[in-house]
């Protein structure tokens, strides 16, 4: 296979359109990676009172669209409470305690249940995710 030199997301869009059925299944494989990490740190995160708002977490996964093979990977919650969902997630106002001051600890050292509890590991990933998607994409390729 030819040596293909990838830097950024503009070389990445390039090679995925005449990507090989194996390349997409190894892009796919860990974008849902990305995603069940992105989850697993907001559900350290998410504010706690009787566990609710947490139990309410899903990993949705959508077939590409145009044509592609891509799959879509979304995190979120509150389903039917969407509403209070988004509230807790951009209100910083609110005060959500530590297990320290009788709420329950993240397991995250050094952090807390807060606000902006799935915007923060999403921008953690996003800094990650090219070059894991290079990678797997060069994974295919040897």
């Amino acid at each position: 296979m030819a040596n293909i030199k990838l830097q950024g997301v503009e070389d990445v869009r390039k090679v995925l359109k005449t990507a090989s059925p194996e390349m997409v299944m190894s892009v796919n494989q860990e974008l849902h990676k990305i995603a069940n990490e992105i989850k697993s740190e907001s559900m350290g995160l998410v504010p706690f009172q009787d566990g609710v708002l947490r139990g309410s977490a899903t990993l949705k996964i959508e077939s590409g669209r145009g044509g592609t093979l891509l799959k879509k990977f979304t995190v979120a919650y509150g389903g039917p409470a969407a509403p209070y969902a988004l509230v807790q997630h951009e209100n910083l106002d609110f005060f959500h305690p530590s297990k320290k001051r009788g709420g329950t600890s993240t397991g995250i050292p050094g952090e807390t249940r807060a606000a902006k509890y799935l915007e923060i590991p999403a921008k953690r990933k996003q800094m990650t995710l090219v070059p894991r998607v290079i990678k797997a994409i060069k994974r295919v390729m040897k």
